[in-house]
């Protein structure tokens, strides 16, 4: 009788456990994969290789890069957007792009800039405000873009989503995703 109880009382423990637990996946990249990082998302995210949208013009050069999109993304659900970019000078390069930002044609606001460490590499976390056009008029947009630098590439991970649902579910997952980077050998 005591082992039935224990029995019992054992799957009630492992069944407890495992509904709090928060279903997780973890982005692994192929091999042959750009991407040299490595990250915890929610299951119930769906990723697919996107071809990035800044392919170039004939008269630029830039850098090979691979992009990954969450699928079914939109303002109202967050939008999420990974890119890496194969580079020499990862530091340099990038920051064209985030002085862009902050220049006086910009259609971004910078409410935020700050300086981290993701997984003992050097990173810059801006928060932007912008405005976008629906068919319901102006929305107030607000962008959480990461740029991660490593030795010989540089990431972009982003988060775009309505002021309205700040501080909601995406974007404490995003939240929770940038904490999650691991930069592979």
């Amino acid at each position: 009788m005591k082992i039935i109880q224990y029995v019992l009382s054992t799957l009630l423990l492992l069944s407890v456990t495992t509904a709090c637990q928060s279903t997780l996946k973890e982005f692994q990249p192929k091999n042959d994969s750009l991407f040299k990082i490595t990250f915890s998302y929610p299951a119930s995210w769906n990723w697919y290789e996107d071809i990035p949208f800044d392919e170039p013009p004939l008269d630029v050069e830039l850098p090979p890069s691979e992009r990954f999109v969450v699928e079914n993304g939109s303002l109202e659900e967050g939008s999420i957007f990974i890119q890496v970019y194969l580079t020499p000078e990862p530091h340099t390069e990038a920051r064209e792009w985030i002085d862009e930002f902050s220049s006086s044609d910009s259609p971004f606001a910078v409410l935020d800039d700050n300086t981290l460490q993701i997984d003992g590499y050097e990173a810059r976390w801006l928060t932007l405000s912008s405005v976008a056009w629906s068919a319901q008029g102006n929305l107030d947009v607000q962008d959480e873009l990461v740029y991660l630098f490593t030795e010989d590439r540089y990431y972009t991970i982003e988060l775009s989503l309505l002021e309205s649902e700040l501080d909601r579910r995406i974007h404490n997952e995003f939240e929770e995703l940038v904490q999650s980077i691991r930069v592979l050998p």
